[in-house]
């Protein structure tokens, strides 16, 4: 089974293979976001910024898990992002997300826009306190203060991911091993097929 547990933090609930198997991606949240089929019927579609509830979905105070992937077929080349958003008690997927990105991207700017978009889209979802998780060691460390950001190209997106981290009650992050990033890998792919 695979977690959605920080490596250093308490335990969340298991969250099965077969269930994250059986999720239907989702639209571009590059500029109209469509929500996980079943969630479609409450509200047809959301945009990054955009001030929504899902119903009781998202509840204050209750903390929900971020993983974001980011590739790049060149690099710098063709690339997407893919970002999902999970209830961490139960693991389900609450809202999942694709973005292309276009032709001239690095991979790491990838991995900053599917860090950046599924921020915008956890908090116009409602999300207050978010652990966020993904497999790129640099971007987590730049994040969190630990690495310098050298590359120009990256100052930019990391200035918008820490204001957008300033917007959680509380935010954390960790980094989780490639093959437990499925999901948002698989997205980010679909974003760039």
């Amino acid at each position: 089974t695979d977690k959605l547990e920080p490596d250093n933090a308490t335990s969340l609930q298991d969250v099965k293979g077969s269930d994250m198997d059986n999720l239907s991606p989702s639209v571009s949240p590059n500029s109209n976001v469509s929500l996980d089929p079943g969630l479609e019927k409450k509200s047809p579609s959301i945009s990054p910024n955009s001030d929504i509830t899902l119903d009781g979905s998202i509840s204050p105070g209750k903390t929900y898990v971020l993983r974001f992937d980011g590739g790049s077929r060149g690099n710098p080349g063709l690339s997407g992002a893919g970002m999902v958003l999970y209830d961490s008690e139960d693991g389900s997927e609450l809202w999942s997300g694709y973005q292309y990105l276009g032709d001239r991207n690095t991979n790491n700017e990838a991995e900053y826009m599917g860090l950046i978009t599924g921020l915008q889209c956890a908090r116009s979802l409602g999300v207050e306190n978010i652990v966020v998780q993904g497999d790129s060691q640099l971007i987590l460390r730049q994040v969190d203060g630990k690495y310098k950001v050298n590359s120009p190209n990256l100052k930019s997106y990391h200035k918008e991911a820490l204001s957008l981290s300033k917007e959680f009650e509380s935010f954390q992050t960790s980094h989780i091993e490639r093959a437990r990033n499925g999901r948002a890998d698989e997205l980010a792919n679909k974003a760039m097929d």
